[in-house]
């Protein structure tokens, strides 16, 4: 691997440190880099972000001083070795220490540089064996101050206590979730639950698939989900892009994501209104569901505004509009789908910065957001429209608690309403696992003369 891959790296978990919890989404940039190092950055950037508050807490085990007063580019220098050490096989130990501390040598001064050798020297004497994933125990981690759960099941063992003796504050620091987050699953779904949920957000997000005709994934390297109709791509990732534009009827979708489009299937709108549409997933399984109905697509931000105009161009019955540009849709639409911002909760393995920002005041902030945006596009319905109201949260307060309250406000019924639960756990096959979701559809009833 490159010195300058991990040069990328280092400064974006650098720049990171100054923001944490308030992690910017994407990765690390990988232009002009060979795959092989293309690849290795990606995997240690998000191998860092995604086990953060656990390489924390295993570094603060190790030093005698707050996180907080540690220069930002020795944060990072801890964050990256501590990943490499203890979650990834591609380097050496020693090849991983030296590699780091010669690069805080380089940014700050010798004494940071030592004081980074020791600490990593420190943790990498902590593994002293590993648990299988079929060991109980490492199912049970959280029972032990001493085991570091893995994304595969396995668990490995240190060679003395680390992680704290609360046990809410421990299970946050082995699975790396921000403690709010985890105080406040326990409040809403119970202690044994939130041991599920933190332990399901530990796996590797798989890519699935799914297609209007099935039969065009039939001899690709695809295995079929647990779900009817969804595959698990075991194919080179790189190689999926080419495979997607030569064959459009396919689409990335968790079953969960196409479960909200799928309960709309018994209407039979002419106007759909995709308000929120991001990069057009449901957009396109819209079309497929109603292929009768004209179809308006926006989103707020211009990045995915432009990438939805680009998907689009050519379709016969999907057309992109500003945001905001729904003048000549109002009291006409017949379906108003709306996938709302929210926690993002459903789906940490693919989000795994949102296990962080989490907190009663962000919830509640996005809570307020749901609202407005319901009541803006309200008008757009027609006396008999119905909205398809949908989120990647598992909070009541996003989902269920959410459409009780926009029922009543608006005077309107609930057709049918969805939570699903993600499943899986680490260990399980991909085939297995699939995210989670909500949805609700709300109906206007047309005045009778």
């Amino acid at each position: 691997m490159t010195t300058d891959s991990r040069d990328r790296v280092h400064a974006r978990i650098t720049r990171a440190v100054r923001r944490f919890p308030n992690l910017d989404l994407g990765g690390v940039t990988t232009d002009g880099l060979d795959p092989r190092d293309a690849a290795f950055a990606r995997t240690l950037d998000q191998t860092v972000i995604r086990r953060w508050l656990t390489l924390e807490a295993v570094a603060m085990s190790r030093i005698d001083r707050p996180w907080e007063t540690l220069d930002d580019t020795v944060c990072a220098a801890l964050l990256i070795g501590a990943a490499q050490i203890l979650l990834l096989d591609q380097v050496p130990n020693h090849a991983a220490i030296n590699e780091t501390v010669n690069r805080v040598r380089a940014k700050t001064h010798a004494g940071a540089a030592g004081f980074t050798n020791a600490v990593l020297r420190r943790i990498s004497e902590l593994p002293t064996g590993e648990l299988s994933a079929d060991d109980p125990a490492a199912r049970d981690f959280h029972s032990r101050r001493d085991l570091l759960p893995l994304s595969d099941g396995r668990a490995i063992v240190l060679g003395e206590d680390v992680f704290d003796e609360d046990p809410v504050i421990r299970l946050a620091e082995q699975t790396s979730h921000g403690e709010d987050l985890v105080v406040h699953w326990i409040s809403a779904h119970g202690l044994p639950q939130t041991r599920e949920l933190c332990q399901h957000d530990l796996i590797l997000p798989s890519i699935l698939l799914t297609a209007e005709n099935p039969a065009t994934l039939e001899g690709h390297p695809v295995d079929a989900h647990q779900r009817s109709g969804f595959f698990h791509w075991r194919g080179v990732p790189g190689e999926l892009g080419s495979f997607l534009k030569s064959n459009p009827t396919v689409r990335i979708q968790d079953p969960a994501s196409a479960e909200a489009v799928a309960s709309t299937a018994g209407l039979q709108p002419k106007l759909i209104i995709d308000y929120c549409a991001g990069r057009g997933t449901k957009t396109r399984q819209l079309a497929e569901t109603h292929p009768e109905a004209r179809i308006i697509a926006a989103d707020i931000d211009p990045r995915r505004s432009n990438d939805l105009a680009r998907a689009f161009a050519d379709h016969p019955r999907i057309e992109v509009v500003e945001h905001g540009d729904f003048r000549d849709a109002i009291g006409k639409t017949d379906l108003l789908v709306l996938d709302v911002p929210c926690t993002n909760t459903g789906v940490l393995p693919r989000r795994p910065e949102a296990k962080y920002r989490f907190s009663t005041e962000s919830l509640e902030s996005l809570a307020r957001m749901q609202r407005k945006i319901f009541r803006e596009t309200e008008p757009l319905l027609a006396p008999d429209g119905a909205v398809l109201f949908s989120t990647c949260s598992l909070e009541p307060r996003e989902n269920l608690k959410q459409v009780e309250a926009l029922a009543r406000k608006f005077e309107m019924s609930v057709r049918s309403q969805s939570q699903r639960f993600p499943t899986g756990m680490p260990g399980d096959p991909p085939t297995s696992i699939h995210d989670g979701s909500f949805l609700a559809v709300l109906e206007r009833q047309a005045e009778k003369a």
